[in-house]
């Protein structure tokens, strides 16, 4: 490894480069970072001008202090950068976080691979019958199984549908109306720490969607893994 000078993560340096795999063709890799706890810290004892000699057990009490009275701003001073293949569908949730930056694969400079999710018998879920956008509990599996029979035969046809489109000479910019939301898109993804916390207290909500929980609860894992004492601030009792 490169010598460096800037902070580095311990936890966050294994975490490097790892790829977690999820649904049918799902990943999440950490490709990059910036900042530590202790850049936190040190951004918050800015404010009066003292950073130096101060203890892991100072830092981890002053970032529970910063979170718990809402003094958040420290907390943007480290960023986090994702590699995430995920559905289009679950992409537009994701993208709902305008506060992140990001680069997406561009289906009009490159063919979509045939990749397209479908869920597992065990995960077709019948509609909540108390709230409009949500899911309820598992399908029957006779019907769970003819829903994922349906799915895949969709996706199969799209895809076939696709390629049919640019065998006759149909630009990839417009045979690609043909996909559906199930395709799987990838980005980069970068965020600072404050708005991630933010991404998190929404999308590992009871109420959020389960195929975006998962996505998300990979990434927190690794928070908790590269950034111990901001998690800790974070998952402290209100």
């Amino acid at each position: 490894m490169n010598e460096t000078a800037r902070p580095i993560s311990d936890g966050a340096e294994k975490e490097l480069g790892q790829v977690y795999k999820l649904h049918t063709h799902g990943e999440v890799e950490l490709v990059d970072y910036l900042g530590t706890d202790s850049s936190i810290a040190s951004a918050a004892r800015t404010s009066y001008q003292k950073s130096e000699g101060k203890t892991e057990e100072a830092d981890r009490k002053l970032i529970k202090r910063l979170w718990h009275d809402r003094h958040t701003s420290p907390f943007e001073m480290v960023n986090l950068t994702f590699r995430i293949r995920l559905p289009i569908f679950v992409m537009r949730q994701h993208v709902r976080h305008r506060t992140a930056s990001l680069n997406e694969w561009s289906f009009r400079y490159t063919k979509c691979p045939e990749l397209f999710y479908a869920p597992s018998e065990d995960n077709v879920r019948t509609q909540s019958r108390t709230n409009k956008q949500m899911s309820g509990d598992a399908l029957p599996a006779d019907s769970a199984l003819k829903a994922k029979n349906i799915i895949e035969a969709t996706n199969k046809k799209a895809y076939a549908t696709y390629q049919e489109l640019l065998d006759i000479g149909v630009a990839r910019e417009q045979a690609r109306v043909v996909l559906p939301v199930s395709a799987y898109t990838q980005i980069v993804w970068s965020i600072d720490m404050r708005n991630l916390l933010h991404y998190f207290s929404l999308r590992l909500a009871e109420d959020a969607q389960p195929e975006i929980q998962d996505y998300a609860k990979i990434m927190a894992d690794i928070v908790q893994k590269g950034w111990p004492m901001i998690w800790e601030a974070y998952s402290a009792p209100k």
